[in-house]
């Protein structure tokens, strides 16, 4: 059963971006934490078998975004796009030979001031055909969504979609009690502290070069996976906090750069006494949206 929520009450609208070109920084290389250089590949552009529900560390890559990045080349309409763009909106790309074709959106990607991407799933006879320039138009919805009688937590970029496809629950004492693959702490959040909650993301920082994350090995994480950090605060700036939570999406492969790893979007945050953690084996948006992996036929 879908708990109520103030669904009807949300602005539907329209944001535009174009698919992106990959990204490669002016100096090339990157270091890791052993001193090693690498040539980082995996930001921007379509990248054909990357797919929502692989494991964050399947690719020599960097931060990999799974299948397709658009941004739009305007600062202030990018904003927009990477605010209003909710994890499980559909999103139709309307020029090139991919035209007609529908994805949905998987989360965001923000790299500070180098680029700010949404990232989209789309089936493999469009991605074979979509190129750099392509424009996509996303139907954004979700901004503002919060469940009835709960002030105390706050959702970004949750689209009603996702919103009903999750199990969630309330607790007798009336908490929300959100099902999540892992709870992780929060001494493993590395860039993103201190920005906007409702456009950024987070990165969680690695703990070798294998990519495997810190307190979870030799368990693995997926791309898709929800996750909770415990202790952090994400209600409207990311930080540490006592006694928060912030419940996630996983957005992205890991990474070898030193505090860097798989890219998060924040989905929910509030007290630990409202907002429950329950790890639930395996919860993916992959299956949940019937995306990436998750795909049938």
């Amino acid at each position: 059963m879908t708990l109520p929520a103030n669904l009807d009450r949300l602005v539907e609208t329209r944001v535009a971006g174009e698919v992106t070109n990959p990204y490669l920084p002016e100096s090339v290389y990157r270091v890791d934490r052993t001193g090693e250089a690498y040539v980082p590949v995996g930001s921007g552009g379509v990248h054909y078998n990357v797919r929502v529900g692989m494991g964050v560390s399947a690719f020599a890559a960097d931060q990999v975004q799974p299948g397709v990045s658009i941004a739009n080349p305007v600062a202030a309409a990018n904003q927009a796009l990477s605010t209003f763009a909710c994890v499980g909106n559909s999103a139709r790309v309307t020029t090139g030979a991919a035209r007609g074709a529908v994805g949905v959106v998987t989360g965001r990607h923000e790299e500070f001031s180098c680029f700010q991407h949404v990232l989209v799933d789309f089936e493999d006879e469009a991605l074979r055909v979509l190129c750099p320039g392509d424009q996509v138009v996303v139907h954004a919805l979700g901004v503002g969504l919060r469940p009835d009688s709960l002030a105390e937590v706050d959702c970004h970029s949750m689209s009603p979609d996702l919103w009903m496809a999750l199990p969630l629950q309330l607790s007798r004492s009336g908490a929300l009690r959100f099902p999540v693959a892992a709870v992780l702490p929060p001494q493993m959040v590395g860039i993103g502290s201190g920005r906007v909650s409702a456009t950024t993301s987070l990165c969680l920082q690695v703990g070798s070069n294998e990519g495997r994350v810190v307190g979870e090995d030799p368990a693995e994480l997926r791309i898709g996976d929800l996750v909770a950090i415990a202790d952090w605060d994400a209600r409207y700036h990311t930080g540490y906090r006592p006694g928060s939570v912030l419940v996630a999406v996983v957005t992205t492969g890991s990474s070898r750069w030193p505090g860097h790893g798989p890219s998060l979007t924040i989905l929910a945050s509030g007290r630990q006494q409202m907002l429950v953690p329950e790890v639930v084996g395996g919860i993916n948006i992959a299956e949940l949206l019937g995306i990436g992996t998750g795909r049938r036929g």
